[in-house]
């Protein structure tokens, strides 16, 4: 193998994955022998703006619950995939299988069947047990749920939205020795929404000034200039035969969609080969597409694009409202199809309190190899709270840019998707969840981001003008972050088909890479830079603007192709440690300050690695050239300093 120090800095040395998370808020205490009290179960926006309930909620309607129960281990879950995610590591990308997980992490079976008992005991009907034993589905009426968790639910009127909600009017509490972490489904104050909006007319397209760049996203196939099917590769991959074979994309829908439009959209993108569409229904499942079925459309449509030759994508479908743990449990339970990349167009409507049971369950992914993309949101800055999941630091946060193409589609370039008046890619600070190791390091001055606090998004990709086919036969082009988040889902199936061309482990949550990648020499060749717009709003006390580097509208950029897929799926596992430069300062062409430097190659993959060095001169002194390193683990170090003038 062929090694340049100048551009095989693959991974970096923020390779761990952050657990910091305010779980404080769902703490239970102990307020009498056997009773938990769980905090953060009543809405904020109920005693901060001092809401008074309409009514009581009838005690005759029926709640569906899920119950939360905490892992065991946890902080050995948080040391292994540490371990999972650095290349140094024997455990590098060792994934768990989902019984392995729930052997090691999962609560007991004594705790889990301890809780049916208690719900059943109370009148709950148990609805679902889930294979970890990390959520409990019940359903009960108003009535049963009061006296079990001793509430009284009441109806609100909604601060932002035209309707009435239902919370709790204090924190509920149950008279329960066994550990429980949260009760999700007690209130419908924050609904999930999807991440997408409608453009019209389609002949409209024109330059876009909004983000204070020009920008002429209306140079694609479909109609008017839209983009739809090979326009998405040609720009984002250009010359890679890869198309997704093999591979298993997971898409997380409370709605569902027509197959006829996918039909319709494969058809007219020329797509020849049969697209598999699995549905697997949550919670009931979804009978009749209602008014989300452009979303889950338009996911199912970008993946194709993206990954025509994707062997499966899989729906989970829920009724809305679903408790965001149910779903997530389903998926990463979900042996029969396994999903290794997974995307998630819905958020929460409103900022809220964390979801402990769901983070849980992102940890679960990762562990598992699996990586999950989300879409930020569609309203420009964050000011006063990112709704869930939009700032967790365990999955990858996807921001929206506006793609300018040339001839054939090729990228040309990108701004910020923003079209004015409070419609753009979200982006910002998070107030609940501290910055996680890999994204530790990065200067925050120009770009207005947090040392303290997690920042989002990590990524982006084209928000702008997407064809859609959709409604069974209605069709428009869209724009949201809803658009680049399936697209990345797509981007990572053709990562993993590469992988595992090499007979290699998939690439599981990139953030730890792509922030070494993105923080190292190959960044200009992996990522396409968003150095123009913003996503500021009337509110956002003018944050954030694109910069240079990392910003709080597109993250890193968007992905550069081959470069990319060969950075996270690597046609050889050779790791270089340290990768800071043993040059500390000086000019081109000296003099310099210099210190020696040990460089650790190590080869972790299962074949045999022949490695030499170029670029040397007879300034650079090092204490060997070249080798072979035998597979799993085998390593050399090499020695490099100047010589003496």
């Amino acid at each position: 193998m062929f090694l340049e120090f100048a551009n095989r800095l693959i991974v970096g040395r923020f390779l761990a994955i952050a657990c910091a998370i305010a779980f404080l808020q769902f703490t239970a205490s102990a307020q009498s022998p056997g009773r938990q009290l769980f905090k953060g179960h009543v809405p904020q926006a109920v005693e901060r703006l001092h809401l008074q309930p309409v009514s009581r909620l009838s005690s005759e309607k029926r709640l569906n619950l899920a119950i939360g129960l905490p892992l065991r281990n946890p902080q050995a879950l948080d040391d292994l995939l540490q371990q999972i995610y650095d290349p140094a590591s024997p455990n590098f990308r060792q994934y768990l299988t989902p019984a392995q997980f729930t052997e090691q992490f999962g609560p007991t079976e004594k705790d889990y069947q301890a809780v049916i008992a208690f719900m059943e005991s109370k009148g709950l009907t148990v609805t679902y047990r889930h294979p970890n034993r990390v959520v409990l589905d019940v359903s009960g009426s108003v009535g049963d749920i009061e006296r079990a968790f001793h509430v009284a639910m009441r109806t609100y009127r909604h601060p932002r939205e035209s309707r009435d909600f239902y919370a709790p009017d204090v924190e509920p509490s149950v008279d329960l020795s066994v550990p429980i972490l949260q009760i999700s489904g007690l209130d419908n104050y924050s609904l999930p929404r999807p991440a997408n909006l409608k453009i019209k007319p389609v002949g409209q397209l024109t330059t876009l000034k909004a983000s204070g760049a020009n920008a002429t996203p209306s140079s694609g196939s479909g109609p008017g200039g839209s983009y739809r099917g090979n326009d998405f590769r040609a720009a984002y991959a250009p010359g890679v035969t890869l198309n997704g074979s093999g591979q298993v994309v997971g898409l997380l829908q409370f709605d569902g969609y027509y197959t006829n439009d996918i039909a319709t959209y494969a058809s007219q993108i020329g797509l020849t080969n049969i697209i598999t569409l699995t549905n697997v229904p949550v919670n009931g499942g979804v009978s009749t597409p209602g008014s989300g079925v452009d979303e889950v459309s338009l996911d199912i449509e970008m993946v194709i694009s993206m990954a025509p030759g994707v062997s499966k994508v899989v729906v989970y479908e829920a009724p809305n409202p679903t408790a965001w743990s149910t779903i997530l449990s389903i998926i990463a339970n979900d042996t029969g199809n396994f999903p290794k990349q997974i995307s998630c167009s819905w958020g929460d409507t409103s900022p809220g309190s964390p979801d402990p049971t769901s983070e849980q369950l992102f940890k679960q992914m990762a562990s598992q190899g699996q990586s999950f993309f989300n879409a930020s949101g569609d309203s420009d800055a964050f000011t006063d709270g990112i709704p869930f999941p939009a700032e967790s630091t365990n999955i990858t946060q996807v921001g929206g840019a506006t793609l300018t193409t040339g001839s054939g589609s090729s990228y040309s370039s990108e701004t910020v998707w923003n079209r004015g008046g409070g419609v753009g890619s979200c982006g910002g600070v998070s107030v609940n969840y501290s910055i996680p190791i890999w994204q530790q390091g990065i200067g925050m001055t120009a770009n207005h981001g947090s040392t303290t606090m997690r920042n989002v998004p990590d990524v982006a990709l084209t928000a702008e003008s997407v064809w859609v086919i959709y409604g069974s036969g209605s069709s428009d082009a869209f724009g949201g972050t809803s658009c680049a988040t399936p697209l990345w889902a797509g981007f990572t199936a053709l990562v993993n088909q590469q992988a595992a061309a090499y007979s290699r482990p998939p690439a599981g949550f990139i953030n730890p890479a792509i922030y070494a990648l993105a923080q190292g020499p190959s960044y200009g060749t992996c990522f396409h830079d968003t150095i123009t717009g913003n996503n500021i709003n009337n509110s956002s006390l003018n944050h954030y603007y694109a910069v240079t580097g990392f910003d709080l509208c597109t993250g890193w950029g968007t992905p550069n192709g081959a470069s990319l897929v060969n950075a996270l799926a690597p046609p050889d596992w050779l790791f270089i440690t340290p990768f800071d430069g043993f040059i500390s300062s000086g000019n081109p062409g000296g003099p310099f300050t210099v210190t020696s430097q040990s460089l650790t190659l190590t080869n972790v993959g299962t074949n045999s690695l022949n490695w030499s060095l170029s670029n040397t001169s007879i300034w650079l002194n090092v204490s060997t050239g070249g080798g072979t390193l035998t597979p799993g683990g085998d390593s050399a170090t090499v020695t490099a300093s100047l010589n003496p003038a």
